[in-house]
């Protein structure tokens, strides 16, 4: 599914989660503890998707997620699609 579709589901899933002040940051700070996780692995490949652009967002891995990391990962779309963060940072491979 695209961003869109893969967002509104995840808004489903955490509707009254209050969004990440640093999506980037905050999805770093999840994998340094949670990285090995099937929800860790599923925030993976969704950072993938957002830096590469290539790929597509699956509807089984919006279900991987707790609330708190489905309000991160809308976060992190949001971020992507409004240009919150310089090119770099998503490539940099900080999170990924």
């Amino acid at each position: 599914m695209n961003a869109a579709a893969f967002l509104l589901t995840l808004e489903r899933r955490a509707p009254a989660a209050e969004p990440a002040r640093d999506p980037l940051a905050g999805a770093h700070g999840f994998l340094t503890r949670h990285g090995e996780t099937a929800e860790g692995q599923a925030l993976r490949r969704v950072l993938r998707t957002l830096a590469t652009g290539e790929g597509v967002f699956a509807a089984s891995d919006a279900w991987l997620f707790s609330q708190e990391t489905a309000a991160l990962v809308a976060a992190l779309i949001d971020a992507r699609l409004s240009g919150r963060y310089p090119e770099s940072e998503w490539r940099s491979g900080r999170t990924a």
